[in-house]
């Protein structure tokens, strides 16, 4: 974690202007639908085939919960628990087809703000998603592509708020747009991020979080706009 968050600040802190914005991409299911595939064997043997975030999601909820695990994501402790899950599927980027409706606003590129794709995926999925955005025609050299290695993506949010914080105790961090199909994911970012009082201090007055929630209407795709209610 210490060196993503390393790496996060390098970013965020390279060029001379200030950043204001960060323009946050989830990958599958909301850059790219892929076919990619998920493969568990369980400790006692039963097997299962997991097709896409739904059913991933559905499975290691279940899963985490008979073991009685309680990370957000449960895949390690999983594995270290006699589960064999087999991701290679995630390393490449298999038979993608365009979510045009998200990736026309990621070439929106703007002054004054960075742009993430955080991803569930390992590591070694990052260097073939930068590769798939330059096929695609966008300058992967505008993006950094950060794996959550577990954490959850709310989580890694706050860390990028506190990555700076100017001489008022404000972060330099005053709008973040975020585009998801996980709700699992929304929701933890809802509570991270828009309700959380432990980050009231470090946000600025006219702080938003614009969360755009990407849903595969039988492979049409729409965005709904979900606002943060700020508590009063």
């Amino acid at each position: 974690m210490k060196l993503l968050l390393e790496n996060w600040r390098k970013f965020i802190t390279e060029d001379y202007e200030p950043v204001t914005t960060l323009r946050i991409f989830d990958f599958d299911e909301t850059i790219a639908h892929t076919r990619s595939e998920t493969r568990v064997t369980a400790p006692d043997g039963t097997t299962a085939t997991l097709r896409n975030q739904q059913e991933f999601e559905e499975y290691m909820n279940a899963a985490a919960a008979k073991e009685g695990v309680e990370a957000f994501d449960a895949v390690d402790e999983l594995i270290n628990l006699g589960y064999k899950i087999d991701l290679s599927d995630f390393s490449i980027v298999k038979d993608p087809d365009e979510i045009k409706i998200v990736t026309d606003k990621l070439r929106e590129f703007s002054e004054n703000s960075r742009t993430y794709i955080l991803t569930a995926r390992r590591g070694n999925s990052l260097a073939p998603i930068l590769d798939y955005l330059n096929d695609i025609g966008i300058d992967s050299s505008k993006i950094r592509a950060i794996a959550t290695q577990g954490e959850s993506k709310g989580d890694v949010m706050v860390a990028m708020m506190k990555n700076k914080i100017l001489d008022n105790g404000k972060s330099n961090i005053n709008r973040i747009e975020y585009y998801e199909d996980s709700q699992k994911n929304i929701d933890d970012v809802l509570s991270k991020v828009c309700t959380n009082p432990e980050i009231d201090d470090i946000k600025p007055i006219d702080f938003e979080l614009i969360i755009n929630k990407v849903i595969n209407n039988g492979n049409r795709y729409n965005i709904q706009r979900i606002d943060c209610t700020q508590p009063n």
